[in-house]
């Protein structure tokens, strides 16, 4: 309609300047103007006698619009613009031959629909003016010859680090602008900030087009499985699921490890998201690897079934962490956690009880020599542990190097700090003003540290309802049911103001009012925990004999805080596009026995094809090794490295990874929002197939190439006919309903 009335689409007047061309001055034409509206003003006052003065005021300034757009005709209204100068310049376009192009749609694959844009004939409209450079691209892009003949679909795609190869290469030419024909699928994570950035510098446009559907109904698609890489046996794996779906209703995830079914999960799609996250509860018996693999019941007419399943390793060691428990009173929080710990195969409990000025009471120790001074003097020998508990214990009793020592225990060891509540505990035991305040989750102040010796419920908090280390049963309704019911704590101590990251799992109602009992928060490489009392004791003591909700909560507490504690020699593996990246890391890079290191691995997939890799350090990274190889075949890949100093062995690990072709096979809907902004920053658009044709108009007028100047003349458009014609008609009318014709 636009282009019919003004003679150009849009576009023209969006890339365009309007000018007069005649090159008369512009007080000329307001001096007429004015000069016929005083002689229209004279010749109706003349009139006043025939007509009303409303009547004779319509009438008049109906003859001045219509004698101030003669005017502006005779003026010749134009548009200049930049345009770029035929025959001079280069497009490139840039063709997704990547794996997620075949996924069809109606009949025809995405990579069909867009060969049909690309024949010589689609092709004329832009070949004809410009010289076309023709790409493809999936995790990298190249030049082609021509799209007659495609490459295999590519396993993945990398859209920033394409369109940057694709501007480097062409900007030899004078590049006018690229057509980018994709579905906008990218699995490299996303474009970074810098590739954005470099892409808007070459001042180029990008022409978007987008194919395939944004929203496919009888499509489910298992988006993501989050869960730790390690875990220990007798514990519950709580796994985040990731589902996209554009229909509400429900779905039914299956877990496997290997070929053994494990558990099932129904999930509630809501109507008004096309994201839902449910969570699965996974238990770990023996160690080992599990070989997990998460499923998605189809749902009616869902003929994509490939993007319904992910899967991961988890190691399940079977070495005992060592935790550290340090008590300054006998109590019966230290008499009951004790005895909560003592069966657990994984956790290997030390503990240093306070009896007098000068001595402390060890028990769970392996030798006479561990911790015969009290307290580790040397990091090395705290740096041992794996999680460090400090209950009612002052913070004088520990020297000023002892502090700093627990705050880089946190921060550089990686390992976890729990403080509990007591008379000596916590802000009245003097650690906020210890170098350890900064590692917790509340800033601890004396003055706010009232510890009350009267008993109150503990309730979850929102986040505590779906923390693992919380979940005394399988069912969420009856975990809750059962902290509900749980006796009340002996004591509760007050907190100070919580840290940002700081996070809640646990209240305690004191007189109606909620306040913070157990907090958590990541410092460092590790993590820190208050619980906020010294009375759990209480479940114990009030609840059956057989019921094993305090054993429960002291032992996966215990477990969360080892579970992600850096071993000396660790071991990791991680699938990247299509290669597999071995990471070894080294506890204390600087310990003697490190100097001079050498690590290999040994790579077995589940055919017994062998790989060996050497291990190199990363600059910059102190401790950390790394290796990648391409596997030849998907499957589950074991790796087992070790260190040597020379023909010595230092230490060894292992672990596994599942290597699956086809990261192409998710994330099938057309991702429109990111082609959208790529063609932003660069001052294009984004075009869908049927727009195709409109595209050549729009590239015309970037100033990317070489360009002239263009005057588009609007002054015989339509428009002002029809106006000149709408205004004479409105006054005739006027006229003959006032009888004054």
């Amino acid at each position: 309609m636009i282009e019919f009335f003004f003679k150009y689409p849009l576009s023209v007047f969006n890339d365009s300047d309007f000018i007069f061309a005649s090159g008369w001055p512009l007080w000329v034409m307001f001096v007429a103007a004015l000069a016929f509206l005083v002689i229209i003003s004279v010749l109706m006052v003349r009139q006043a006698a025939t007509l009303r003065w409303l009547q004779l005021g319509t009438i008049g300034f109906l003859q001045f619009l219509m004698f101030t757009l003669v005017l502006v005709v005779l003026w010749q209204p134009a548009l200049v613009s930049e345009r770029l100068l035929q025959g001079e310049n280069a497009v490139a376009i840039m063709l997704d031959t990547s794996g997620s192009m075949t996924f069809n749609e109606g009949g025809n694959t995405r990579m069909e629909q867009a060969q049909a844009l690309l024949t010589p004939d689609a092709l004329e409209d832009i070949s004809s003016i410009y010289k076309i450079l023709p790409y493809r691209f999936s995790d990298s892009a190249s030049e082609m010859d021509s799209f007659a003949l495609l490459p295999e679909p590519g396993e993945s795609t990398n859209l920033g680090q394409a369109i940057t190869q694709t501007l480097r290469q062409a900007s030899s030419s004078s590049l006018g602008a690229v057509i980018l024909i994709s579905d906008g699928s990218d699995n490299s994570g996303a474009i970074s900030q810098a590739d954005l950035t470099e892409i808007a510098g070459y001042g180029v446009p990008i022409h978007a087009v987008g194919l395939g559907r944004e929203d496919i109904p009888e499509d489910l698609e298992l988006t993501e499985v989050s869960l730790p890489e390690k875990a220990l046996p007798g514990t519950t794996l709580t796994a985040r699921i990731g589902v996209r779906h554009d229909q509400g209703g429900t779905a039914r995830v299956k877990v496997y490890d290997g070929d053994t079914f494990l558990t099932t999960e129904e999930i509630i799609l809501g109507d008004d998201q096309n994201m839902t996250l449910a969570f699965v509860d996974i238990e770990v018996s023996d160690p080992g690897q599990l070989d997990l693999r998460f499923t998605l019941d189809p749902i009616n007419n869902e003929s994509n079934l490939a993007n319904n399943t992910r899967a991961q390793v988890v190691d399940v060691e079977e070495s005992r962490y060592k935790v550290l428990y340090v008590e300054g009173e006998p109590r019966w929080e230290y008499k009951f956690m004790q005895r909560a710990l003592n069966d657990d195969p994984s956790i290997q409990l030390s503990t240093l009880l306070k009896v007098t000025p000068n001595k402390y009471y060890r028990q769970g120790i392996e030798s006479q020599e561990q911790l015969e001074n009290g307290f580790p003097e040397e990091r090395t020998e705290l740096f041992d542990y794996d999680a460090l508990i400090i209950g009612s214990f002052n913070a004088a009793e520990l020297t000023a190097d002892q502090q700093e020592m627990i705050r880089d225990f946190v921060s550089e060891r990686g390992g976890s700090l729990l403080m509990l509540g007591g008379l000596n505990g916590l802000g009245l035991g003097g650690w906020g003003e210890s170098v350890v305040n900064e590692v917790l989750p509340s800033r601890l102040n004396a003055d706010q540290a009232e510890f009350v010796r009267e008993k109150s419920f503990v309730t979850l908090t929102d986040s505590g309802k779906l923390a693992p280390l919380l979940q005394l049963s399988g069912s969420e309704l009856e975990n809750e049911r059962i902290w509900a019911d749980l006796p009340e704590v002996a004591d509760y101590q007050q907190l100070g103001p919580l840290r940002p990251a700081a996070t809640t799992l646990l209240n305690v109602n004191v007189d109606g009012r909620m306040q913070p009992l157990l907090v958590t928060q990541p410092y460092g490489r590790g993590q820190s925990y208050i619980l906020a009392t010294g009375g759990t004791w209480r479940w114990q003591m009030s609840l059956p004999v057989a019921d094993m909700s305090h054993e429960t909560f002291w032992r996966q507490l215990t477990r969360a805080l080892v579970a992600n504690s850096p071993r000396p020699f660790e071991l990791s593996s991680r699938v990247d596009t299509e290669e597999i990246k071995v990471r070894a890391e080294l506890r204390d890079p600087e310990s003697e026995e490190n100097q001079g290191l050498a690590i290999s691995a040994v790579v077995s997939s589940e055919n017994n094809d062998v790989v060996t890799l050497e291990l190199l350090p990363i600059t910059g990274q102190p401790g950390v090794y790394e290796a990648s190889f391409s596997p030849n075949e998907t499957g589950l890949y074991s790796i087992e490295a070790i260190s040597r100093v020379g023909e010595n062995l230092v230490g060894s690990s292992t672990t596994a990874v599942r290597y699956d072709q086809g990261q192409e096979i998710f994330n099938v809907r057309q991702n429109r929002q990111l082609l959208e902004r790529v063609a932003e920053i660069t001052g294009g658009q984004y075009w869908t197939v049927e727009e195709w044709n409109e595209i050549p108009e729009a590239i015309s007028f970037s100033t990317a190439g070489i360009t002239e100047q263009q005057i588009s003349f609007l002054w015989d458009a339509p428009f002002f006919f029809f106006l000149l014609v709408l205004l004479k008609t409105m006054e005739w009318l006027l006229r003959r309903h006032w009888r004054t014709i």
